[in-house]
């Protein structure tokens, strides 16, 4: 008869599931953190706090997220939080780079022979497009911000 090792072991008995069941927990995670409105609390917490400002380099709004501006914006965010950490009021306001080339690119690539006003007007759309993914998919990182 084959022993079962399990049995011969003195492990610790916890609450935690085997599973992390990440599909399903994030967005329940998210949603709770959003509900109480985690940031905002500990702004209040903070409010009379020595000022840390970190002044972010804002990704492109051109696309979505990759591991550059991922490793970036968690790294920054790693920095806030521990500053909050130490006592700190480290409020966070992101920022996007919203002009210039990377965006123009992708936006003639797309339609060549367009008059200037109306490049403008679909950069303009385009970039607001990518605002609001990069958003979400920085929450997604668990980065906090205003």
């Amino acid at each position: 008869m084959a022993q079962n090792y399990k049995d011969t072991l003195n492990l610790p008995r916890t609450d935690f599931p085997m599973k992390a069941n990440l599909a399903t927990r994030e967005p329940e995670m998210l949603a709770r953190w959003q509900k109480q409105q985690v940031y905002d609390r500990i702004q209040e917490t903070r409010s009379e706090a020595e000022l840390f400002v970190l002044h972010d380099g804002p990704p492109f709004a051109n696309g979505d997220v990759h591991m550059g501006t991922a490793l970036n914006k968690i790294l920054k965010d790693m920095i806030v939080k521990s500053r909050t950490m130490f006592g700190f009021r480290a409020p966070y306001v992101p920022g996007w780079d919203c002009h210039g080339l990377p965006i123009e690119f992708k936006v003639v690539k797309e339609a060549r022979g367009l008059a200037p006003a109306e490049v403008r007007k679909r950069c303009e759309a385009f970039a607001r497009k990518f605002i609001d993914i990069q958003r979400e998919q920085f929450k997604r990182l668990g980065v906090f911000g205003d």
